[in-house]
C-alpha cells in the first residue's frame, strides 16, 4: 500500500498543518493493509471518497454485513483514529439505509449531498453523491426495498450522469476552507456540476482505480472516462481550487489485474499562514503546490 502525499498551502490561519487521509474504492476489501497505512499517517481528519462496500451482489437483511465482512473492522478502525467522513459512490447502492445508519453509530458522519462545518479547524466539508446511487434509490423506491437492481453499469447513459447538485450553490458561498468529498472524478469536467468552476477550494476523487493499467504515467481506462482517461490519479488545478484523485486502496476489475499501479491511500497536509513543513521522507511521493 502506497502513501502518497501532498501539500496545499492555505489561507488557514492554523499555524499546524491540517493533515486530511483520503481513502477511496475500499470495496470491501484488505482492512489490515489500509489500517496500517493510516496508522502510519496519524491524520486528523479521514475522508471516505465512496465505493466502501462491494456492490455486484446485493445483499440486504440482517446478515447484510456477512457479505461485506471487512467494511465494519476499516471503518471502526478510521472512527478511532480521526474523525471520518464519508460520500456515497455507485457501489453504495447495496447499503439500505439501516446499513448506513449502522455506520453512523460506529462514528463515521456519512454526507449524502450535504455539508457539515468544522469549526475549530475552520473547514466546511461536503460529500456529492454518485449519480448513478441516486438512480438505483429510485429503482428501490418504485419497486421495493429489496427488490434485485439490474446491475448494468451503463456510465455513459443520461440517467447515470444527473447527480443532485443545487445544494452545492449554498456550499460554495460558505465561509472558510471549501473541502467537497465526490466519488466521480469526471465531475470535474462535467457540464453537470462542473466542479472545476465552483469556488470549491479542495475536491477529492476515486473511483478510477489509477485507469487500472498504467504506461508510462498513464491509465488505460476509467468508467466514465472511458480509454486513456485524464483523471485517474493525482493532483488537478482549476480555477478556484484543486482536486485530488486517489488510485483507490483495491481491485475490483477480477478479470484485468492492476499493472504498474500499486494500490494507494492519499496524504493532504493543509498548510495554513506561518506554518513550517518538515521534510518528505524519500520514498514517499510528495506534491508541492500554493493555494492563495
Amino acid at each position: 500500500m502506497k502513501v502518497r502525499r501532498y501539500k496545499i498551502r492555505t489561507r488557514l490561519e492554523n499555524r499546524n498543518p491540517i493533515t486530511i487521509a483520503l481513502v477511496s474504492d475500499f470495496h470491501n476489501g484488505n482492512a489490515a493493509a489500509v489500517s496500517a497505512a493510516l496508522d502510519s499517517c496519524r491524520p486528523d481528519l479521514i475522508a471516505v471518497a465512496g465505493d466502501l462496500f462491494l456492490g455486484y451482489q446485493y445483499q440486504g437483511g440482517p446478515d447484510f454485513f456477512s457479505g461485506q465482512e471487512n467494511v465494519l473492522p476499516l471503518i471502526r478502525h478510521c472512527a478511532k483514529l480521526a474523525p471520518t467522513f464519508l460520500s456515497l459512490g455507485n457501489h453504495e447502492w447495496v447499503a439500505p439505509e439501516t446499513e448506513l445508519k449502522t455506520l453512523e453509530n460506529e462514528g463515521v458522519v456519512i454526507l449524502d449531498n450535504r455539508w457539515i462545518r468544522d469549526e475549530e479547524r475552520g473547514l466546511v466539508i461536503g460529500g456529492l453523491s454518485s449519480a448513478m446511487l441516486m438512480d438505483f434509490r429510485k429503482y428501490r423506491l418504485r419497486y421495493g426495498a429489496d427488490a434485485p437492481y439490474p446491475h448494468e453499469i451503463r456510465h455513459t447513459d443520461r440517467v447515470f450522469l444527473r447527480t443532485k447538485s443545487d445544494w452545492l450553490e449554498d456550499f460554495s458561498a460558505q465561509k472558510g476552507y471549501r473541502i467537497l468529498l465526490s466519488h466521480h472524478p469526471e465531475y470535474w469536467c462535467l457540464r453537470e456540476p462542473m466542479l472545476r468552476k465552483r469556488k470549491i477550494d479542495l475536491v477529492l476523487s476515486g473511483h478510477a482505480h489509477g485507469g487500472q493499467i498504467r504506461i508510462f504515467g498513464q491509465g488505460l481506462y476509467s468508467p466514465g472516462q472511458g480509454p486513456f482517461p485524464k483523471y485517474t490519479g493525482g493532483l488537478f488545478r482549476g480555477p478556484y481550487g484543486c482536486m485530488i484523485v486517489s488510485r483507490g486502496t483495491t481491485n475490483t476489475a477480477a478479470m484485468v489485474p492492476r499493472l504498474f499501479n500499486p494500490p494507494e491511500i492519499a496524504v493532504i497536509e493543509l498548510a495554513g499562514h506561518g506554518a513550517h513543513h518538515n521534510n518528505i521522507s524519500q520514498n514517499i511521493v510528495s506534491h508541492n503546490i500554493n493555494q492563495s
